[in-house]
């Protein structure tokens, strides 16, 4: 994307940057995939990217079982394992390619 372009100002869409992130992202968690810009990109792509160490933990926060179901810990250990998955589909997807999705998205009709 050409930066001097003001149509892809990234401050001037930017809550739209963070809706369209938003379903993306609720997209995953619940099918396992989603597309950036005609792309499809899924939990695995995501988990292949990661750290070992950081897939270690992904994989302990979700499987993990606290002693009383109460507790709101697994609740937490999934939260946080999320917030792991959400850093690395930054990584990988950051605001230019998120705004041109969105672009492209309403443009296409």
């Amino acid at each position: 994307m050409n930066a001097n372009n003001p149509a892809y100002d990234v401050y001037d869409y930017e809550a739209e940057i963070i809706e369209t992130r938003d379903k993306m992202f609720w997209d995953l968690q619940t099918t396992g995939s989603t597309f950036v810009n005609t792309e499809e990109v899924t939990i695995f792509d995501l988990l292949e990217d990661i750290e070992e160490g950081d897939k270690d933990e992904i994989i302990s926060m979700l499987v993990r079982r606290e002693s009383t179901p109460l507790s709101g810990q697994s609740s937490i250990a999934r939260s946080q394992a999320m917030d792991l998955l959400m850093a690395e589909f930054l990584l990988k997807h950051d605001d230019y390619a998120i705004l041109k999705h969105y672009i492209d998205d309403k443009t296409s009709y």
